[in-house]
């Protein structure tokens, strides 16, 4: 009976641990806790060497002005100077580099190298359509040319070439091979030999990584030895070295093909309402927001402070935004070298073959959507604000 009574008595203490906690104590948490974002990043860097930030929706636009604002902060290129990136193969990095650190580029001549190193292919799909892409790498060029000391970028992903790929076979010898099917460790240690060739700033090396939220996860699935890059990081460079700081989403993990939910079943979103939205970062250990369960079942039963060490708020998930699309990157010259790589593409995985107006349809062009989509930005604001209890 006894031993009964103690099973029951911990069962209960598991669930109420495993509970959401109330809206009012997350504003409590972040009023008392919570930095300005930018604030918060450089923060961080006095405390670890490096910081990983899990980016959204690789098609967001609106986290790219806050990363932005990150690196064009003078203390960015003074004290830190190196930017990594999951985006782009790492044999690319020379070839980037090159562009963004050009000073002597107009910005019409800038736009033209640009969409030259694009067309090159930084990954290993037909193209990187993201719109972001463009974004961060004209931000980056002028901060580059605007200040005195330049900064870095690194690529990171698998090593990928579109002239050495001839067939759809030699494409799936490299897809399929251990360095992308492995892509978070292929990512660390791609990271890591770049790291150590840094020139240390103030006798330190640090870096910022941006790599979406999946990888950037201090986890690794319960039921397959796959850990994240988050986690290699950490277990490379240290618990301490290495910070990883989440950006605002929903929950990307359970997303049905129609909506994805709200964090904490939308707690987080509608304390960030009861502060006016106003941008802050913090650390969640031992918070409100590190107490809220992860919501990923692959991982096991995780807390989100077991997989982040901070989270930033920017601004409100209904106010973000999607955009695909790089208007005029196939041009004339470009559409048969485009068309290789598509029917390529698509045989290796095994898609039937398409027109050259369908495939560039999906590339050359701009699309802009309501970063709830498929859901209405409204219709997810309304659904925030039910929630804040009354006064």
């Amino acid at each position: 009976m006894k031993l009964l009574t103690l099973l029951l008595s911990f069962a209960t203490i598991l669930s109420v641990s495993a509970q959401t906690p109330d809206v009012k104590d997350f504003v409590a948490s972040a009023t008392q806790r919570g930095t300005e974002p930018v604030d918060y990043i450089f923060r961080l860097f006095e405390q670890s060497d490096i910081v990983v930030i899990g980016e959204r929706d690789h098609r967001d636009t609106t986290q790219y002005e806050l990363i932005l604002e990150i690196l064009g902060d003078p203390r960015f290129a003074e004290r830190v100077g190196y930017v990594y990136t999951e985006v782009g193969c790492v044999n690319r990095t020379d070839d980037v580099n090159r562009l963004i650190k050009n000073r002597s580029l107009s910005d019409d001549e800038f736009n033209e190298e640009l969409y030259s190193y694009l067309r090159k292919g930084e990954v290993f799909y037909t193209l990187w359509e993201k719109y972001n892409r463009v974004q961060f790498l004209k931000g980056l060029h002028k901060i580059n040319r605007d200040s005195r000391r330049k900064i870095t970028l690194g690529l990171t992903d698998c090593d990928f070439a579109w002239e050495d790929v001839d067939s759809a076979q030699e494409y799936l010898d490299i897809y399929n091979g251990p360095a992308c099917d492995y892509r978070d460790s292929t990512m660390a240690a791609n990271f890591a030999k770049m790291y150590a060739k840094q020139r240390p700033l103030k006798g330190k090396r640090k870096a910022l990584i941006i790599t979406n939220q999946p990888h950037a996860t201090n986890a690794a699935f319960a039921k397959r030895d796959y850990l994240r890059q988050g986690r290699w990081l950490k277990n490379l460079f240290g618990e301490q070295r290495v910070k990883i700081v989440m950006l605002n989403w929903a929950e990307y993990r359970l997303f049905d093909g129609r909506r994805m939910p709200l964090v904490a079943d939308g707690k987080w979103d509608a304390a960030f309402e009861m502060l006016g939205c106003k941008p802050f970062g913090m650390d969640i250990q031992d918070t409100p927001y590190g107490a809220t369960p992860y919501a990923d079942p692959a991982y096991g039963n995780l807390l989100w402070q077991e997989i982040a060490d901070g989270i930033i708020y920017y601004k409100p998930y209904y106010e973000t935004v999607l955009a695909a699309g790089v208007r005029g990157i196939v041009d004339k010259e470009f559409e048969e070298e485009f068309m290789r790589r598509t029917n390529i593409f698509y045989e290796a995985m095994g898609l039937p073959k398409t027109s050259l107006s369908d495939a560039k349809s999906s590339y050359d062009g701009f699309t802009a959507v309501e970063g709830t989509f498929p859901q209405k930005a409204e219709e997810v604001k309304a659904q925030i604000r039910s929630l804040i209890p009354d006064k």
